[in-house]
C-alpha cells in the first residue's frame, strides 16, 4: 500500500517537474516569402531540466495556412537536450497569417499524469504576392538605378569617391576630420576634404489601381490579383537596379499607409503592404463620375520629384481619363502604364499589355 502511494507521488512530482523545465523556442517571430513557395518554420523543444522527457510530442499550429508538411514529432528527450522541428507551409494565398501557439503533450513514465503545455511566443508570416518578372525599358532615355553625371553640382553624398586638400571656399561640412588628423599626425594644418562621385537617381513610383469599382465585374478577383502581382515585379525590378522606388495604392475603401515615399529601402513595407491588402465584397455597387484613380493620380503626380518614372498599373481607362492624366506630365515626370484590359490600350509607346498568368508579367 505504501509502496503504491509512493509510486503514485513520485510520478507526480515527475510530471510537475517536467511542466517546469520543458519549453518551445521559435526561431524567428518574423517569417516572410512569396505566394505559391514553400516556407520553413523552425521550433525548438528544450529540456532545461536533468530527468528526461518519455515520448514526448510537440506541434505548431500552422494557424489559416491550409497546406502544410511535419508540423509535428514524436521523441523521447533527455536531461539538457533540445530538438529543432522543421515544417513547413505552404503560401496558397497572400496575407499576413500567424503561427502558433506551440504544444507539447507528455507525461510521467508510467503516464499517470499526463500534461499539455501550451506555448505563448507565436510567428508573424508575410505571404508576398506570387513572384513575377518584369524588364520595362526606360523612354525618353531616363535610366534605372543611379546615372553617372559630368556635372559637379549633382554630388551624391552618400557615394564618397577620394580625398583631396582643402581650397578657400569648400563647405566645411566637405572636411573629413579623421582623414586629416591620420594623415598629418595630429597637427591639424592640413586639412582633408571628401569628394563625391557626381550622379543623378531617378526613383520609380508605382500606382497600384486596386479599386474593385473600376475593374470589370467579370473575373474581377483574378484581375485585381494579377494587378497586385504586377505592381510587386514592378518594385522587385527597381530594387534590383538599385533604383529609389516609391509606392501609391488608390482603393475604393480607407486603407491604413496608403503612400510610401521613394527610397533606396522600401522594398519590403511595400511588399508587406500589398500582402495584407484585403479583398471586399462590392457588389451591386457601380463606378459614378470622375475615376477616382485620375483624382488620385493628378493629386499625388504634382508633388513627385523631378525624373520621376510614375508607372500606372491597374484596368484601362478611357480616352478623357488618359487626357487627364497627361497634363501633370510636363518635364519633371515620365508617365507609364501597365494595363490589363487589351482592347483600350493607348498609345503603344507607353503602354504595356499584362499578361493574364504567368511568371512573365509583360
Amino acid at each position: 500500500m505504501f509502496f503504491f502511494i509512493f509510486l503514485v507521488l513520485s510520478c507526480r512530482l515527475y510530471s510537475e517537474y517536467l511542466i517546469r523545465h520543458l519549453a518551445l523556442r521559435r526561431g524567428d517571430k518574423e517569417l516572410r516569402g512569396f505566394r505559391h513557395e514553400w516556407i520553413e518554420v523552425e521550433l525548438a523543444v528544450e529540456n532545461r531540466g536533468r530527468l528526461p522527457a518519455f515520448m514526448m510530442a510537440a506541434t505548431d499550429t500552422p494557424g489559416r495556412i491550409s497546406v502544410f508538411r511535419n508540423n509535428k514529432i514524436l521523441c523521447t528527450l533527455w536531461g539538457g537536450r533540445s530538438r529543432m522541428i522543421h515544417w513547413q507551409g505552404f503560401g496558397t494565398s497572400r496575407g499576413l497569417f500567424v503561427l502558433g501557439p506551440g504544444t507539447i503533450r507528455g507525461a510521467d513514465p508510467l503516464g499517470l499524469f499526463p500534461f499539455t503545455l501550451v506555448a505563448a511566443e507565436t510567428t508573424r508570416l508575410f505571404v508576398y504576392p506570387a513572384p513575377g518578372y518584369v524588364n520595362l525599358k526606360s523612354p525618353g532615355g531616363i535610366p534605372l538605378g543611379v546615372l553617372a553625371s559630368g556635372n559637379p553640382f549633382n554630388e551624391d553624398l552618400t557615394r564618397r569617391r577620394s580625398l583631396r586638400e582643402y581650397n578657400g571656399g569648400d563647405e566645411l561640412r566637405r572636411i573629413n576630420w579623421k582623414a586629416s588628423a591620420r594623415m598629418s599626425g595630429g597637427d591639424y594644418g592640413a586639412l582633408m576634404v571628401n569628394e563625391y562621385e557626381a550622379s543623378l537617381s531617378y526613383p520609380l513610383v508605382v500606382f497600384l489601381n486596386a479599386d474593385p469599382l473600376e475593374y470589370a465585374s467579370k473575373n474581377r478577383e483574378i484581375y485585381i490579383e494579377r494587378a497586385i502581382e504586377a505592381a510587386a515585379a514592378l518594385c522587385v525590378m527597381a530594387s534590383r537596379e538599385r533604383q529609389a522606388v516609391g509606392f501609391i495604392l488608390h482603393s475604393s475603401w480607407k486603407e491604413r499607409d496608403n503612400t510610401v515615399a521613394p527610397s533606396a529601402f522600401t522594398l519590403i513595407p511595400i511588399l508587406e503592404r500589398l500582402a495584407i491588402l484585403e479583398r471586399r465584397s462590392i457588389e451591386g455597387e457601380e463606378l459614378k463620375g470622375m475615376r477616382g484613380s485620375v483624382e488620385r493620380l493628378l493629386k499625388e503626380g504634382k508633388t513627385l520629384p523631378f525624373g520621376t518614372r510614375l508607372v500606372y498599373v491597374g484596368p484601362s481607362l478611357g480616352s478623357e481619363d488618359y487626357r487627364i492624366i497627361e497634363s501633370v506630365k510636363g518635364s519633371h515626370i515620365t508617365l507609364e502604364y501597365l494595363l490589363l484590359d487589351e482592347t483600350t490600350l493607348g498609345p503603344a509607346k507607353r503602354h504595356y499589355q499584362i499578361k493574364e498568368r504567368g511568371y512573365e508579367i509583360l
